[in-house]
C-alpha cells in the first residue's frame, strides 16, 4: 500500500513526531513495556504492529481461550465410558426353628450398554458446542482488536491535532506581534491589536483542550496495555497514509468463509443435528447385563441377568419433534446471519470508501487552498492592503479546515479498520 505524507510546507503542523523512544518488541507481555533507550525513560513509543502482537495477552482474550479449552475437554467427557455398578447386600438370617443362623450376603455387578448407541451423537454434539465456543472466542478477539485499533488511531489523531495547533498558535502569536507593531507605528487602529489578541487566546484555548484530550487518549490506551501512569505513551503511525478499501467480492467471500458469526452458526446447526440423532436413538431400549452371587441360609446361587427397558408408554416422539424444529430454526438463523454479515460488509465498505475519498479531498485540495489563501492575505495585510478582519477570517477558516482534515483522516482509518477486521484482514 502506497503511503502518503503531508509535506510540512503545505500543511503546517501535520508532521511526524520524532521522539526518543523505542517500540515494544513483538511478544512483549501486556503491562510490561520495553525499556526506553536514552532520555528519561518516561516515554514508550508503540506501533499498531506492537499492539496487535499483544492482543492474546489481553484478559478478555485469555478468558475466552480458557473457555475454549473447557469446551474441548467436554468432548472427552461426552465419550467417556460409564462405570459399572456394584451392589452389595448383607443381613443376619435365622431359620424358623432357630436351629441355624448365620450372615447372608449378596453381590450384584451391572454393566450398562445403552450408552453405546448414544456415544457417537453425544461426541458430535460436544464437538459442535466446542466449535461454537471457539468461534465466539474468535469474535471476542476481533472486538478487542477493534477497540485497541480505535484507541490507537484516536491517540494518533490527538497527537497530530496538538502538533497542528502548536504550530498555528506560534503563527498566530507572530501575527499578533505584527499587528502590535503596526499599531505602534500608527498604521493600524488599536482595536486591531485587541482583535488579534482575542484570536491568539482562542487558539491557545483550543490548544489547551487538545492537550487535555491527548493526555486522556494516552491514559486510555495505556490502561489497555497495562502501562504505568508515569510512562508517556506515544503512538507512531502516519495518519495521512489512507488505506485502500477491500474489493467488494473479496470482502464478502472472506466473511462468508471465516467470520466467527458464520462459523458459530454452522457449529450450532451441527450441534442441533447431533441432538436430533440423539433423540431418535433414545427410542432404542436401554440394555444392561448383570452378574450376581447370592448366599443365604440354605443355598448359594450364582448367575447372570439381562435388564431391558421396554418403551411401552413413550417413544420419545415429542422430544424428536422439538429437536427437529430447533434444527430447522438453527438453519434459518445461519441463513439470516450470513445475510446480516453481507449487509454489514456492504455498509462497512461504503463507509470506508466514502471516508477515504473525503479525507483525500481535504488533504489534496481543500487544505492546500486554505493554507495558500491564509498566507496570501497575511502578506497582503503586512503590506497594508488588506484589513485585519480578512486575516482573522482566513485564520479561522484554516483552523477549521485543519480540524476537519484530521477528523476525516481519523474517521477514514477507523472505517477501514472496521472493514478489515470484519473481513479478517487485520488479524495477527
Amino acid at each position: 500500500m502506497r503511503r502518503h505524507r503531508l509535506p510540512p510546507a503545505r500543511v503546517p503542523g501535520l508532521v511526524a513526531l520524532h521522539l526518543i523512544a523505542v517500540a515494544l518488541p513483538t511478544g512483549q507481555a501486556l503491562g510490561r513495556p520495553a525499556p526506553v533507550a536514552g532520555g528519561t525513560g518516561a516515554e514508550v513509543r508503540v506501533t499498531w504492529r506492537d499492539i496487535r502482537a499483544l492482543v492474546d495477552r489481553h484478559p478478555r482474550v485469555a478468558e475466552a481461550a480458557q473457555r475454549s479449552r473447557a469446551a474441548r475437554a467436554a468432548i472427552d467427557a461426552a465419550g467417556a465410558v460409564p462405570n459399572p455398578e456394584l451392589t452389595a447386600r448383607a443381613a443376619y438370617g435365622r431359620a424358623r426353628d432357630a436351629a441355624v443362623s448365620r450372615t447372608e450376603w449378596a453381590l450384584e455387578l451391572a454393566v450398562p450398554l445403552g450408552w453405546i448407541a448414544r456415544r457417537g451423537p453425544k461426541i458430535h454434539a460436544a464437538r459442535a458446542e466446542a466449535g461454537v465456543v471457539e468461534a465466539e472466542s474468535a469474535g471476542l478477539r476481533r472486538q478487542v482488536l477493534l477497540r485497541l485499533r480505535t484507541h490507537f488511531w484516536n491517540l494518533v489523531h490527538a497527537q497530530e491535532r496538538v502538533a497542528a495547533l502548536t504550530e498555528l498558535d506560534a503563527q498566530t502569536a507572530a501575527l499578533a506581534s505584527v499587528v502590535k507593531q503596526r499599531v505602534e507605528k500608527g498604521e493600524s487602529r488599536p482595536v486591531e491589536a485587541v482583535r488579534a489578541t482575542v484570536v491568539a487566546e482562542q487558539i491557545a484555548g483550543e490548544l489547551a483542550l487538545a492537550r487535555a484530550t491527548l493526555e486522556a487518549r494516552r491514559a486510555q490506551l495505556g490502561l489497555w496495555l497495562g502501562l504505568r501512569p508515569a510512562r508517556r505513551l506515544v503512538a507512531t503511525a502516519d495518519l495521512a497514509a489512507l488505506p485502500s478499501p477491500l474489493p467488494a467480492a473479496r470482502a464478502v467471500q472472506r466473511v462468508q468463509a471465516g467470520h466467527p458469526g458464520v462459523v458459530a452458526a454452522r457449529a450450532r446447526v451441527d450441534a442441533l443435528e447431533a441432538g436430533v440423532r440423539l433423540e431418535r436413538r433414545a427410542r432404542l431400549p436401554s440394555v444392561s447385563i448383570q452378574a450376581f452371587t447370592d448366599h443365604e441360609l440354605d443355598r448359594a446361587a450364582y448367575g447372570a441377568g439381562l435388564v431391558v427397558e421396554l418403551p411401552l408408554w413413550s417413544w420419545n416422539s415429542g422430544r424428536i419433534r422439538r429437536a427437529e424444529a430447533e434444527l430447522a430454526a438453527g438453519r434459518q438463523r445461519l441463513a439470516a446471519d450470513r445475510l446480516e454479515l453481507e449487509l454489514s460488509v456492504v455498509e462497512a465498505r461504503a463507509s470506508c470508501k466514502g471516508r477515504v475519498e473525503l479525507a483525500r479531498r481535504y488533504r489534496d485540495q481543500i487544505l492546500p487552498q486554505a493554507t495558500t489563501a491564509a498566507r496570501t492575505i497575511e502578506r497582503t495585510y503586512e503590506l497594508g492592503e488588506a484589513p485585519l478582519l480578512e486575516v482573522i477570517d482566513a485564520r479561522r477558516t484554516l483552523l477549521e479546515t485543519k480540524s476537519q482534515l484530521l477528523t476525516a483522516l481519523r474517521q477514514a482509518q477507523l472505517a477501514c479498520s472496521r472493514l478489515a477486521i470484519l473481513a479478517g484482514e487485520d488479524l495477527p
